[in-house]
């Protein structure tokens, strides 16, 4: 298994990208720092507190939890958007150019689907059970499962804009190997 869709072309030079995309990739990428960041001081405050005052925080957990699920989306698209994903090149890389081109079409809007199925179900949860309170901070729930939602969504859109470019990227892929 291997990584491909890399953000190089074949001559190896860095294509590129435009200044939205590097805008929206830091972003992404800040807010994730920001989360994996939190997350670990407050696992690290908890700790500290159990284990020299025997008095951990009783509300960690419900942050952490949904600081997870942030954080798990902010990666996810960020994947996404980087055409960074894992395919078994053994199998993918004997067939045929065109089958390769039609087989990437055909995965990444089955991917779109399954991850608009996924926004739909998640958006339903969200307004379902959103407004349910966690039982510590009395924070509600929704702010956190909204990442569900918001990821899949924000995936699958990405999915589908993407989809022109998968030719590129299989033909790209194909003179890397041969160079």
């Amino acid at each position: 298994m291997t990584t491909v869709d890399s953000a190089q072309p074949a001559s190896g030079a860095l294509e590129p990208a435009p200044p939205t995309h590097t805008v929206i990739d830091r972003v992404l990428e800040a807010l994730a720092a920001l989360s994996l960041v939190s997350i670990t001081v407050l696992l690290f405050a908890n700790a500290t507190l159990r284990f020299l005052f025997n008095s951990p925080l009783g509300w960690t957990e419900e942050i952490v939890t949904g600081l997870m699920l942030w954080l798990t989306m902010f990666g996810f698209v960020l994947g996404v958007r980087r055409r960074e994903s894992i395919t078994v090149r053994a199998f993918v890389g004997r067939l045929p150019l065109k089958v390769q081109v039609w087989l990437k079409l055909a995965t990444d809007l089955v991917t779109a689907v399954v991850l608009l199925h996924l926004a739909w179900f998640a958006f339903q949860y969200l307004t379902e059970f959103g407004s349910d309170t966690t039982a510590y901070l009395r924070l509600p729930r929704g702010f956190f499962t909204a990442a569900l939602p918001v990821g899949a969504l924000a995936a699958a859109l990405l999915v589908l804009v993407q989809l022109p470019k998968g030719r590129e990227a299989i033909l790209r892929q194909q003179q890397e190997e041969q160079s």
